[in-house]
């Protein structure tokens, strides 16, 4: 018998993914499968993940879905469901439990093992699906020893596994087909789809749980997934373009306890009845999740501070022979040269000093003339005209954007713009957050 076995014997809904029920149409092979036992653990009720619609016996899909007490990394309380709290609304993974079965089901970040179809199914063992939500029992304000014991005992109820089995409690309601059912076992033992293949570790103890991605992930990589797959719907990390989830934008809500491993499991498996599948987002692997969750974790958020970081090249490829160079050195003082183009087509130079603040460098920038190449130069025939003030914003750590305000006297000149900007080569490391000195 499997040495691990126990853990799914009474443990709550997680494979709520599965009663089984006929299905004519041929079982999906490889990557198919794979997929679709993906989108099962995600919600098997669900038309887009092989699913015909809730059981009648339970009214909250909460109290059916696998990942309701499993977590989306399928570590239970050793994973980023560990301060889940068990509500009318939701199951949890044991936190409080008067069962203390465990709730871990991945294979890779303990002994490893696999599940088969009877650890899905409970057969003969399971809860009904009515024991699910239903089982709530409110605490009172000032509770009798009566009220404490059937809160206690509804509690653990609703946190068991239901009996998915067509001879079970729930045989005569909707169950999970037979590809369902398979793929999940498919997707379950799927070792690529480990939470081992994302993070090198997990601190449940740390709060948020703290995710430490796996060595060989790529912050360029990820940004380079990211404008490719995300950039359009979601718009920049730290946002929520277009009214996309989530709120707030990816940087805001990968702080949240326990986000990393929902956002892993949707940006690579897609979430169900939404344009975001995974043939949209490019059929991804476990390699280029860990590239894009270091990117986003690499991102401070809205409230982005400049620092040292900020120094280097930064550019528009759509004006590609002008750019930005930023140096930001002890004590908060930074010099910022713009090389670009006079009204004429010569090349000009502007640039100034000073410090900076929140997201923005502010600086009086400057035109200059007078001296000579080589063995001719003469700092004392340099010319400096005040040109008028050059402002950086900075959204993150890769993006910003130029803003150029000529004083009146070279107004008919030149035009005040912005430029939206872009790195020219990724920093070695750059974290925003500091405003005073950087010694």
């Amino acid at each position: 018998m499997n040495p691990r076995s126990h853990i799914l014997s009474a443990t709550c809904i997680l494979f709520a993914c599965l009663a089984v029920s006929g299905n004519t149409l041929a079982r999906p092979d490889g990557d198919a499968c794979i997929e679709l036992g993906a989108l099962a653990y995600n919600d098997w009720t669900h038309p887009a993940a092989g699913g015909s619609g809730r059981p009648a016996g339970e009214s909250n899909v909460e109290y059916l879905r696998c990942k309701s007490c499993h977590g989306w990394d399928r570590l239970g309380l050793n994973g980023g469901y560990v301060r889940r709290e068990r509500t009318s609304d939701q199951p949890n993974a044991g936190l409080g439990d008067l069962n203390t079965v465990s709730r871990d089901i991945a294979p890779g970040l303990g002994n490893y093992y696999e599940i088969d179809t009877e650890d899905i199914l409970h057969e003969g063992e399971g809860r009904s699906y009515e024991d699910g939500s239903a089982s709530w029992v409110p605490l009172d304000s000032n509770p009798a020893p009566e009220n404490i014991a059937a809160h206690m005992e509804g509690y653990s109820l609703g946190n068991l596994h239901p009996d998915f089995s067509a001879s079970g409690v729930n045989g005569g309601d909707i169950l999970l087909t037979q590809d369902q059912l398979e793929c999940l076992v498919e997707f379950i033992n799927f070792a690529d789809a480990d939470p081992k293949f994302y993070f090198q570790s997990i601190f449940e103890d740390s709060n948020p749980v703290e995710y430490v991605i796996n060595s060989g992930a790529s912050a360029t990589a990820g940004r380079t997934f990211y404008e490719t797959n995300c950039l359009r719907c979601h718009g920049e990390p730290a946002t929520n373009a277009n009214g996309a989830l989530p709120e707030g934008g990816f940087v805001s809500y990968l702080r949240q306890d326990g986000a990393y491993s929902e956002f892993v499991h949707h940006a690579r498996w897609g979430i169900p009845g939404t344009i975001m599948t995974r043939s949209a987002l490019g059929s991804p692997g476990s390699q280029n999740m860990i590239d894009l969750m270091l990117y986003l974790q690499q991102i401070p958020g809205d409230d982005f501070l400049v620092s040292a970081g900020i120094s280097g090249s930064w550019w528009n490829p759509d004006r590609s022979g002008e750019g930005f160079q930023v140096d930001i050195g002890a004590g908060g003082i930074v010099v910022v040269a713009m090389y670009t183009y006079d009204t004429l087509g010569n090349q000009m130079w502007l640039w100034g000093s000073g410090t900076f603040f929140e997201d923005r460098i502010v600086v009086d920038a400057y035109l200059t003339d007078g001296a000579m190449y080589g063995e001719a130069f003469d700092p004392l025939a340099v010319n400096r005209y005040h040109w008028g003030t050059l402002t950086l914003v900075f959204e993150t750590c890769y993006r910003g954007r130029a803003e150029l305000l000529p004083r009146p006297e070279y107004a008919l000149e030149f035009e005040a713009m912005t430029i939206p900007l872009t790195r020219l080569i990724d920093p070695i490391a750059c974290e925003g957050g500091q405003t005073t000195s950087i010694e």
